[in-house]
């Protein structure tokens, strides 16, 4: 039950990880005022593939699950008798 604590920690915390570095490269991005419709489309697309496709996802998704076996074993102590 343990494991399935951490897995599900280490996948909400990466998912989050996930969105926070996809809205920061969306508000970064400026895109130049075009009359074409499938610029915002065609942006935002770019962004998701660029945020999938980072070194830096892969950072966060490591750290994510560090930090969800760390508040596992933090809670576990707490909680044991000793």
């Amino acid at each position: 039950m343990r494991a399935a604590k951490v897995i599900g920690l280490g996948i909400f915390f990466s998912l989050v990880g996930f969105v926070m570095l996809l809205v920061i490269s969306m508000r970064r991005g400026g895109v130049s005022v075009e009359t074409s419709h499938a610029t915002g489309l065609s942006a935002l697309l770019a962004g998701i593939i660029e945020a999938l496709l980072s070194p830096i996802t892969l950072l966060v998704i490591v750290i994510a699950f560090v930090a969800a076996i760390w508040l596992m074993r933090k809670t576990s102590k707490r909680t044991s008798p000793s």
